[in-house]
């Protein structure tokens, strides 16, 4: 029988194995309009301080656990709790794998290979798959999710270098409180006026096309996208749990 292997410090899983999938950094990720939090790589314009992280336009508390809760699960739970009212937007709960044996990936009924594309396979969906060349199976749930009426869970799968990542994602939904539409690039990112930027969201088809755009094609598009905020109130909290099976 196939044994599942992982190592979990401070709330936060470290590295594992289940037969050939091989895992590992996993976390939370959050962001405003100028900060990003990350516990795998380096945040952006946020810092953390006697358990409350500091962004730019507010703090957070972030609340992270992470347990094997069986012979063949792990299960990870986040909660993210505004100290102030606080523009966000995202929320997400980070799982990352190893390339190397996994022979594809499985969304919204979609069978997606590994092609370095950085697309961000963003769906309405409680559930996504790995599957690896030994015929082993890794379930990603997502679960229980409360985005206070003013978020709405997703899941995405993304090929990246070496990775597959999937992220359980708490979004806005309409209506949004603001509208970033922004082109970066390596030098600088330039940002439309608040006014134009909300003129084109109000328009359905602008919107369907400018929501994430970078993100959603990949590696091929400009770094040109419309990015939706929305206001967590002090006191209010994001929240949601991942369980990810193996067999």
């Amino acid at each position: 029988m196939t044994e599942l292997k992982a190592k979990i410090a401070h709330d936060r899983l470290m590295d594992g194995h289940f037969g050939d999938i091989h895992f590992g950094a996993w976390g939370i990720e959050c962001s405003d309009r100028n900060s990003f939090v990350t516990l795998t790589d380096t945040s952006r314009k946020a810092f953390f301080k006697d358990g409350v992280w500091h962004l730019a336009s507010g703090r957070l508390k972030i609340e992270l656990k992470t347990a094997q809760t069986s012979a063949s699960t792990l299960t990870i739970k986040a909660a993210f709790t505004a100290l102030d009212d606080i523009a966000l937007q995202d929320a997400v709960i980070r799982t990352v794998f190893d390339k190397s044996n996994i022979k594809h990936g499985i969304i919204a009924d979609q069978t997606i290979p590994h092609t370095n594309s950085d697309k961000y396979r963003l769906h309405k969906t409680d559930h996504a798959k790995l599957v690896s060349k030994g015929g082993h199976v890794v379930t990603v749930h997502l679960r229980k999710p409360d985005g206070t009426g003013r978020f709405e869970p997703y899941l995405y799968l993304r090929d990246r270098d070496d990775h597959w990542i999937i992220h359980a994602r708490m979004l806005p939904i309409d209506p949004v409180d603001h509208v970033w539409l922004r082109w970066a690039n390596r030098l600088f990112t330039a940002s439309a006026p608040n006014a134009i930027a909300r003129l084109l969201w109000k328009c359905k088809p602008t919107q369907k096309l400018l929501w994430r755009l970078r993100e959603r094609l990949g590696r091929s598009c400009p770094e040109i996208q419309a990015v939706p905020l929305n206001i967590l109130k002090s006191g209010q909290s994001l929240s949601m749990e991942v369980t990810c099976h193996f067999r």
